[in-house]
């Protein structure tokens, strides 16, 4: 039963890597048409947030700035999404293919990311 074990791992981690990137792909869709993190994290932040704090007790306070921290670096991460896409699109097309170069020029603001790298390679 060892060997048939070892295979079924051999099998699942090869069959993790497309997935993966299907679901990467799949939320990458979603930021790029407006339905990522960064509108939740605009309706979240309001002026009423600084008035709750006098209210909150310390412990409250440390949750949420633990959680405020956390709201960040997701927002940052979103803000990131942009990159990994052109770097994707770079990888799956490959340089030569420029008619599908532009659409994804369209759908996102890469236009002056590619041709900055285009020049410095």
């Amino acid at each position: 039963s060892m060997i048939g074990e070892d295979d079924e791992d051999a099998v699942s981690d090869s069959e993790y890597e497309p997935l993966k990137a299907d679901v990467l792909s799949k939320k990458l869709a979603a930021a790029a048409e407006g339905r990522g993190p960064k509108i939740i994290a605009r309706q979240e932040e309001s002026s009423e947030e600084e008035d709750e704090d006098e209210e909150l007790t310390p412990e409250e306070r440390e949750k949420k700035k633990q959680f405020e921290m956390k709201r960040k670096m997701h927002y940052n991460e979103g803000r990131n999404i942009k990159l990994a896409r052109q770097l994707i699109a770079k990888e799956l097309h490959g340089e030569e293919e420029d008619d599908k170069d532009e659409e994804m020029r369209d759908a996102a603001d890469v236009e002056t990311m590619s041709t900055e790298a285009a020049e410095h390679g």
